[in-house]
């Protein structure tokens, strides 16, 4: 599926998360380290304006990152957004990618047929992060890389 007409928009190095929307994160927190020995960052919060289909609003967000690599991102199920916990059999919720400009990012992911599905708004424009779906239901999500620009102390400065 390659098309030499589309620019580049992301970069494979830039993939720095898996995220799966869960129902309760602390118990899935217990039960991937029971599983698999990962180790996490406290889990936080933030409330944070979004622009969804329906309109904008504040969402209570709360999401941990795994200290293990690969890095996994366990977010809060939110139901009736898209932060809702995936069908059965399809844990995985969303690819999460750096990007330099969320918002010019957006655009050239929209135009490349990945709806916006969600973002957080700042002065009306995209901003922090924003998720686009596929017509095939591949979720991606951009977020702005000098939020962390050194991922590894990011996660440090989180830790329980």
């Amino acid at each position: 599926m390659t098309n030499s007409t589309v620019t580049q928009i992301l970069r494979a190095a830039d993939l720095y998360h898996t995220g799966i929307v869960v129902p309760d994160i602390e118990a899935w927190k217990t039960r991937m380290t029971e599983l698999a020995g990962y180790r996490w960052t406290a889990t936080q919060t933030a409330e944070v304006p979004v622009r969804l289909a329906d309109g904008e609003r504040v969402m209570q967000l709360s999401f941990t990152y795994s200290l293990d690599a690969p890095h996994i991102e366990l977010v809060q199920e939110i139901p009736g957004t898209p932060w809702t916990a995936a069908p059965p059999h399809v844990a995985t919720h969303h690819l999460g990618y750096f990007c330099d400009d969320v918002a010019t990012t957006s655009k050239r992911l929209a135009a490349a047929g990945f709806a916006l599905e969600a973002c957080a708004v700042v002065d009306g424009e995209p901003s922090i992060f924003a998720y686009h779906l596929s017509p095939s239901g591949v979720r991606l999500e951009i977020v702005d890389r000098s939020r962390m620009p050194d991922f590894d102390v990011y996660l440090r400065s989180k830790l329980q």
